[in-house]
């Protein structure tokens, strides 16, 4: 949802609570007034009839009417604005560099998306617009006082209005930090909690599960403990709210009713409207002791919400760097010119990773110079050690990783000043390990190319070495299991092979693609590979002497610099064993 869009939806829903809740103010108001009148007359033996008689049946109509009124809505709100948020947070996890991005657990961003989305929905529509509605009714009732009833005791509880706004902001003050520990102590639970469940297998094989249940039980305990600590300040609120502050109010119009009254300034009835009257001017603080969880907890998974999405880039993909900008809707850049498909300068970048320093982030530097010319069709090798950098090489080329100096060009076009995406659209890719979505076979395929036809999709499995899973009952909607567990790892990844085929792309990146199969299935997509490599420009990041010694060049990334070396020594000059 674009912050626009948002700000429109926010003020339209704060007016109408606005406007709804002065309309219950004012039929709660006709209520009592019209009771203080209907005793003043059975006092005289009159009849109930007239003016005190509609007030007291349309009164309470009107003050119920404009309360459904109210909530009636608040599903849709709550709906749209999830909605809006949660558009808002995938679409900074998809503009997240690949760095920060595995700095990040999944559970914490899935925390931020679904219970923190809910809590600040739930706070800025059913909390926001009612408060400001209740902090803004005293005026209305006092004018409603002053004009029908009497306006020395007006004057007299106006003096007490503006403490009311003090009170609130006193207690958000005073719990603002022990919301915020609440938000943080969830987003760890529930990182800690979904890093358990995907690394069951792990965890029973190291006999370690006991362990980490220990873990996890802590840090629930942490999160009640926190719970228990807003809690404590709710009832706090509800305490001065009602001990102190109410019971004030209430005392005051009492004893201006009876002064009142007993000079003869007002009937007895009407003092008993005041007293009546008076005990709408504490909606505020009666607001506040109910939904104190619910505002408390919502602002500050509104801060949680705002720092996740602003320390995540959006726009090109260099919008991190200070002073750049790009227009907003920028033409494509043209196709490549004269010179090399890829080149790098002096390009130096890293990666951010947890630490136990004081600021919790530590920055490692990985690539300390690079220069790389690759031409068109030309095939080059990278060698090394493993976390020396390789993937990262990859990764700055896609334009995920943002060098922190230095300058990268992809077929003509320097990253800086490309919009985003652009990169992704020239590269196509096959890493060690494949995602694949929970669903049919032609939906992961369709994924690198939605319009692609049955056809095309079978053309391309065929292309992978893949042609046997289109023989299969359900040919392309033969299901792949979550996380493609019905297909073997080898097979999973000739899937990967197929969605580049039908991406089309002139530059592919292989980032160690056999690393994790047998040998039948690499030769099979080592056969594939070669095909779809056919024509374009190719980077392999490889520890496999065959896919090395295939490359036109051969380089060794060691120590944060390129290196070239021969493809017939290679095994022997210091890298990894070769396999």
């Amino acid at each position: 949802m674009p912050a626009d869009v948002e700000i429109r939806l926010t003020f339209v829903t704060t007016i109408r609570s606005v406007l709804l809740s002065f309309a219950s103010t004012v039929g709660l108001a006709l209520t009592y007034l019209a009771a203080g009148a209907s005793f003043d007359r059975i006092r005289f033996g009159n009849p109930i009839d007239g003016w005190p008689l509609i007030g007291l049946l349309a009164g309470p109509v009107l003050a119920g009417l404009a309360s459904w009124l109210l909530m009636v809505r608040w599903p849709g709100q709550l709906a749209t604005l999830e909605m809006g948020k949660r558009d808002q947070i995938l679409r900074a996890v998809l503009a997240t560099t690949g760095a920060r991005r595995s700095a990040q657990w999944t559970g914490k961003t899935v925390s931020t998306a679904t219970d923190g989305v809910e809590r600040f929905a739930n706070y800025q529509v059913t909390f926001v617009g009612p408060m400001i509605a209740a902090m803004t009714s005293p005026v209305l009732v006092i004018a409603i006082i002053g004009f029908v009833i009497d306006w020395t005791s007006a004057l007299w509880l106006l003096a007490a209005v503006p403490v009311i706004p003090l009170v609130i902001g006193g207690f958000q003050g005073a719990f603002r930090r022990v919301s915020t520990k609440y938000r943080a102590a969830a987003r760890r639970l529930a990182g800690k909690y979904l890093d358990s469940i995907q690394g069951l297998m792990t965890l029973r094989s190291l006999s370690a599960g006991r362990r980490a249940g220990d873990q996890l039980a802590h840090e629930a305990e942490n999160v009640r403990r926190h719970v228990m600590r807003l809690l404590a300040g709710n009832q706090l609120v509800l305490f001065v709210s009602d001990a102190a502050f109410s019971l004030g109010m209430i005392t005051v119009a009492v004893c201006l009713a009876i002064s009142r009254g007993a000079h003869g300034h007002i009937t007895p009835g009407a003092a008993v409207a005041l007293v009546l009257l008076s005990t709408l001017l504490l909606e505020p603080l009666d607001r506040i002791g109910q939904f104190f969880y619910i505002g408390m907890g919502g602002m500050a998974a509104k801060r949680e919400i705002k720092a996740f999405v602003d320390d995540s880039p959006a726009g090109p993909v260099n919008a991190g760097r200070p002073g750049h900008h790009v227009a907003a809707d920028p033409a494509p850049p043209a196709g490549p010119r004269d010179g090399p498909v890829i080149e790098l300068k002096g390009v130096r970048a890293g990666y951010e990773s947890d630490s136990d320093s004081s600021d919790g982030r530590r920055y490692t530097e990985v690539l300390r110079g690079i220069d790389l010319r690759i031409g068109q069709g030309e095939h080059v090798a990278i060698v090394g050690p493993s976390g020396g950098g390789k993937s990262t090489l990859l990764a700055v080329i896609q334009g995920i990783v943002t060098p922190t100096a230095g300058s990268v060009l992809v077929a003509g076009t320097a990253l800086d000043e490309a919009y985003e995406g652009w990169p992704a659209q020239q590269c196509a890719v096959v890493a060690q390990t494949t995602y694949l979505f929970t669903g049919s076979l032609a939906h992961n395929l369709r994924i690198a190319a939605p319009a692609a036809s049955d056809d095309d999709l079978r053309a391309a499995l065929e292309a992978a070495n893949l042609g046997e899973l289109t023989g299969l009952p359900e040919g392309l909607e033969t299901q792949v299991g979550e996380r493609g567990l019905s297909l073997s790892g080898g097979q999973a990844q000739r899937v990967a092979i197929a969605r580049a085929i039908l991406k089309d792309a002139p530059i592919l990146l292989l980032d160690e693609p056999t690393s994790h199969v047998d040998l039948a299935s690499e030769r099979s997509i080592l056969d594939a590979l070669a095909r779809l490599g056919a024509g374009r420009t190719v980077i392999s990041v490889t520890h496999r002497a065959r896919t090395a010694r295939a490359a036109d060049r051969l380089l060794e990334l060691r120590d944060g610099r390129l290196l070239p070396i021969s493809a017939s020594t290679y095994g022997q000059c210091g890298t990894e064993a070769a396999k």
